[in-house]
């Protein structure tokens, strides 16, 4: 017996001749469909005697059909129906005299079957060289007719059934393959799309740069704050894209990222644009390969923008509820009182001279009591416009309550304080607040009192203290007066 158990076939008879004949009973196939072999002849007798030599032999425990077709035309329309037939018998000289080859190249060339094993045979041998048929055509084997005995025949079609095995699992292998790569194509395009889409539909700008500084994405928020068009992004230079002082920002922010930067990087700037000046707050980060052959290398920058103008905007209305009298327009008491200790910590240091004014306008409960609060709030707004106009922008003047205010002056001595003091008390004098027709404007005096920081009181509530002694000093002297 052979020594392949997939192959089955009468035993030999003999050490120097290996015969073969047919067995008793046919070897078992386990219900499983035979091998499809077709055979293409126009002799019915080579028909008969192929079905007779292959009726005794299996396998793979499966035994072999033999499937006629009496010319190349035959095989032709047998060919287009199954594509399961793995091992073709071929006469060359059948209806034409190069029918047979003229078949193989209709296989292999119009069909593209590869698979299909071809074994050739003719019964004029010497009309067509074995070696160039093998050479020009694409066979698996070339025999003639009188040499194919019961023996080689099967050897030939054993061969054709593993090499059409081996190429049905490597096709199957690549189809399987290449469903497979184009899954994951399909699933990485999406995941591009989606990527794109989700980049182009965020609210805020956003670009990416390569290692060059050339722009290679950025989103429509983008396009709407700088201005730019849809397709004009692509290969540019980003400082030819980005406003200044942002395009050399952004470039300052890059370096340092390439420079190790391992988290990411923020700067604030202005933009100005048709609408106003706008604030903002650029975040940047490196992004960086994680393939293996490439690992950590830089791939490039990317740079979110968020509008911060609003937020500021609010941060400043709440810093101005928080500090602000909100009739008068001054520092409401806690925010002097910070500022104040502010000052008198930076000028310790420095060793500038410091003085201090408690302001109190005269009878103001009076002038509520005649003619009501509204005009008292009127006179309250009058007379600190009349300060702070000849105030210094260094200086502070906050509302300490009531119609009681106070003024810090830096770098202002006593005799320089008293000036000052002197200048506010005439301009709120000066002050005429109409009443209404038939009536006399309302004129207002304030009464100021005035000290200077000196080495032995140099605390705010102590140099507060000796002001506001001088203010009721000033108070009980008669009032509309400075005193020290």
């Amino acid at each position: 017996m052979s020594n392949n158990p997939n192959v089955t076939g009468p035993a030999p008879a003999g050490k120097a001749k290996l015969s073969l004949r047919r067995a008793e009973h046919p070897q078992p196939t386990d219900g499983a469909a035979p091998w499809p072999v077709l055979v293409v002849d126009d002799d019915p007798d080579v028909h008969s005697m192929t079905r007779v030599l292959l009726r005794d032999f299996s396998f793979q425990g499966k035994g072999f059909e033999v499937i006629s077709a009496m010319s190349g035309t035959e095989a032709r329309a047998v060919l287009a129906c199954r594509q399961d037939i793995p091992v073709m018998l071929l006469d060359v000289v059948m209806e034409t005299p190069d029918a047979g080859l003229s078949l193989i190249r209709h296989v292999r060339d119009d069909l593209g079957n590869r698979r299909l094993a071809i074994v050739l045979r003719t019964g004029q041998p010497g009309e067509a060289p074995e070696r160039d048929v093998m050479l020009a055509y694409d066979i698996n084997d070339y025999r003639s007719k009188t040499e194919l005995t019961a023996q080689k025949l099967f050897t030939s079609l054993i061969g054709g059934l593993r090499s059409w095995i081996h190429l049905s699992t490597i096709e199957a292998m690549a189809s399987t393959l290449e469903r497979r790569v184009t899954e994951r194509t399909c699933q990485l395009d999406e995941a591009r799309r989606f990527a794109e889409s989700l980049v182009e539909l965020l609210p805020n700008p956003l670009w990416f740069k390569d290692p060059d500084g050339s722009l290679r994405l950025y989103n429509r928020a983008f396009r709407e704050m700088f201005a730019v068009g849809p397709e004009d992004w692509h290969g540019m230079p980003a400082a030819a894209v980005l406003p200044h002082p942002l395009a050399d920002l952004d470039q300052q922010a890059d370096d340092g990222l390439s420079r190790g930067g391992q988290g990411g990087m923020s700067f604030e700037t202005s933009l100005d644009r048709a609408d106003g000046t706008r604030t903002l707050v650029v975040s940047k980060g490196m992004v960086r390969s994680d393939c293996r052959g490439t690992p950590d290398e830089p791939m490039g920058t990317i740079g979110i923008v968020t509008d911060i103008t609003e937020r500021k905007r609010m941060e400043s209305q709440l810093r101005h509820l928080a500090t602000t009298d909100d009739l008068t327009g001054c520092l409401n008491r806690r925010a002097f009182f910070v500022t104040a200790e502010q000052e008198l910590e930076r000028s310790g240091r420095y060793g500038g001279s410091v003085s201090v004014l408690m302001i109190d306008i005269d009878h103001f409960k009076q002038v509520n009591d005649r003619f009501g609060h509204a005009v008292g709030d009127r006179a309250l707004k009058a007379a600190t416009a009349a300060i702070r106009a000849n105030l210094r922008e260094i200086d502070s003047f906050g509302r300490l309550g009531g119609e009681e205010f106070a003024a810090m002056l830096p770098e202002t001595s006593l005799a320089g304080a008293l000036l000052v003091a002197e200048r506010l008390r005439q301009a709120v004098a000066a002050i005429d607040l109409p009443l209404g027709e038939g009536q006399p404007p309302l004129r207002i005096t304030a009464s100021l009192g005035v000290a200077e920081r000196t080495s032995e009181a140099s605390g705010l509530d102590q140099i507060l203290a000796r002001a506001d002694t001088a203010l009721y000093r000033a108070k009980a002297a008669g009032r509309n007066r400075v005193l020290t």
